[in-house]
């Protein structure tokens, strides 16, 4: 497999080897941002515990993120194709004009957009239980944090600019000084000004994503001088592919919003979804940006060259390797997940049955992650065939059944029915989005890839079965303790015993990925036995 790699604005053909590596990277450094999120959040929900204030502030950092997201994806889905475009034809200051207007004017809306929110806050309390228990404290928390929605505008198309021209790690790491930020203050300064003062420190560590991008746009020969130009052709063209990507991503982005608002009606859930939200979709999405981040203009490039073969053969690609690392992963988490949320929230002044509510939010979470990413990677396909309107009917469809499904679900469940819900419109979308890209693309070797996803998933149903019980006897015989350590156990033993029974079963399935990994383990295996021979040969 040939893939496109980017290096100072110039697209030169290189290996799968060296797009592997990219890839590793990316997710190497996404992985450490994503684990900061995570600390930050298990610290905050520990220290603070699940109650009024960390509902509310849980409640406020939500709200502009679902806001503005959706025109943030919108941003970096039409700056990377036509800033990439341009640089790709070594036309650098149109590409970089364009970003000059593109900045100014999203400056503007996203200045528009926050004063609308913190005008609108009281109103949207309204939709919550914070109308009748801490509006005040609500109420401030909303209008503190809209204006980071300005911030979001300035990194999402900083890291559109960068990833156009192949610097792929600070756009990967942005995350991570403002969640530093939070876990610093916790620790220093928690006591003092508790959770008032946590909302501060967050609006600054998430205006830092914008702000330390900046130095590296400067090396990549980038000088921000943001302009007004909105009658220029270029942005007129962009402006033509924004409101079905918009469209698409707001559906998304509404899904997510109805579902905090929801979760706020119940007592202790909001917090809770929310953590679980950070570490599943999280995990899954760290792992999926990586791919998309590289995979999307390579896709874009090969749109443009009209060649379609290759274009189907990496799409085909991508999703097998996505089912072969998706599929167990939604089991483990089934499997161990009272374990996980006793190992990483189970601490200070959360309860046992915050815990174990958490862990029944997480399986649910699970499946729905899963197909998420599936439905992530099949949006870039489309969007780098300049094709913006299927993903957004897929948007529309995907929050109809969501909210639909939530409505009908937590008559019968309560809170448990807004993962549920959430699961069942992922599947939904997949499925809409997968047929859809057929019909534009033509068969680009479905039926294989549902032979794999077939193997895989019962590879992944099996592991569940056995780790399940082996969790339970773990669970029963190890020490009972509290500390580190003894959590660790339980958590630890089934999951790499269910990695274990993964790896072997796909090997005898003969999955391809599956028996590429034993390959490369057998190859280092191979390498440090002849380094050791080696050695003594010499001594």
């Amino acid at each position: 497999m040939r893939l496109w790699h980017w290096d100072a604005g110039v697209m030169i053909m290189d290996g799968a080897k060296s797009t592997a590596r990219t890839v590793g990277g990316v997710m190497i450094i996404m992985a450490a941002s994503r684990l900061a999120s995570l600390l930050s959040n298990i610290a905050y929900i520990t220290f603070f515990g699940i109650n009024l204030e960390t509902e509310i502030y849980s409640y406020a950092i939500q709200l502009p993120n679902l806001v503005f997201t959706s025109f943030g994806t919108a941003l970096v889905t039409v700056v990377i194709p036509v800033f990439a475009g341009y640089v790709g034809t070594g036309e650098k200051e149109r590409a970089f004009k364009f970003a000059d207007n593109i900045t100014g004017l999203s400056l503007v809306f996203a200045s528009a957009l926050s004063l609308v929110g913190i005008i609108l806050a009281p109103f949207i309390l309204f939709l919550t239980r914070f109308r009748s228990s801490g509006f005040n404290f609500a109420l401030m928390a909303l209008r503190v944090m809209f204006p980071v929605m300005i911030f979001f505008a300035l990194s999402f198309i900083f890291q559109g600019v960068l990833q156009s021209l192949g610097r792929y790690a600070m756009p990967a790491m942005v995350n991570l000084p403002g969640n530093l930020a939070v876990i610093i203050y916790i620790f220093t300064l928690g006591n003092k000004y508790g959770v008032k003062g946590l909302i501060i420190v967050t609006f600054m560590g998430l205006s830092l994503q914008a702000i330390i991008l900046i130095p590296s746009v400067y090396r990549a020969g980038y000088r921000l001088k943001p302009s007004f130009e909105y009658r220029h052709e270029d942005i007129i063209k962009a402006i033509k592919l924004v409101p079905p990507v918009l469209v698409g991503t707001c559906a998304y982005q509404a899904n997510m919003l109805f579902s905090a608002t929801l979760a706020a009606n119940y007592k202790d859930a909001v917090a809770i979804i929310a953590t679980i939200q950070n570490l599943i979709l999280y995990a899954v999405l760290t792992f999926i940006y990586s791919v998309t981040a590289v995979i999307f203009p390579k896709l874009t490039m090969l749109a443009a060259k009209n060649d379609m073969q290759s274009f189907k053969d990496n799409v085909f690609k991508v999703f097998k390797f996505l089912l072969y690392f998706l599929a167990p992963s939604a089991a483990g988490f089934i499997a161990v997940r009272h374990q996980l949320t006793d190992f990483l929230y189970g601490w200070g002044k959360v309860t046992a049955g915050n815990v174990r509510l958490a862990g029944n939010i997480l399986a649910l979470y699970a499946v729905g992650a899963c197909f998420i990413g599936l439905k992530e990677v099949a949006d870039r396909a489309l969007y780098s065939l300049k094709d913006t309107k299927k993903p957004a009917l897929n948007g529309v469809a995907i929050m109809a059944a969501n909210i639909l499904s939530a409505l009908i679900l937590t008559r019968f469940m309560g809170v448990l029915g807004i993962p549920l819900a959430y699961s069942v419109s992922a599947l939904t979308g997949v499925l809409v989005i997968m047929v859809m890209m057929r019909r534009k693309i033509g068969p680009f070797g479905g039926k294989k890839l549902l032979f794999a996803g077939f193997k895989v998933t019962a590879a992944s149903v099996i592991m569940l079965i056995m780790v399940v019980p082996l969790a339970f006897l773990v669970e029963r015989y190890a020490p009972m303790g509290q500390a580190v350590l003894d959590k660790g156990i339980r958590l630890l033993v089934p999951s790499a015993a269910g990695a274990v029974v993964y790896c072997i079963l796909t090997c005898l399935m003969k999955v391809d990925e599956a028996l590429i990994i034993k390959e490369k383990i057998a190859e280092q295996i191979q390498k440090l036995s002849m380094k050791r021979r080696h050695g003594k040969s010499r001594g």
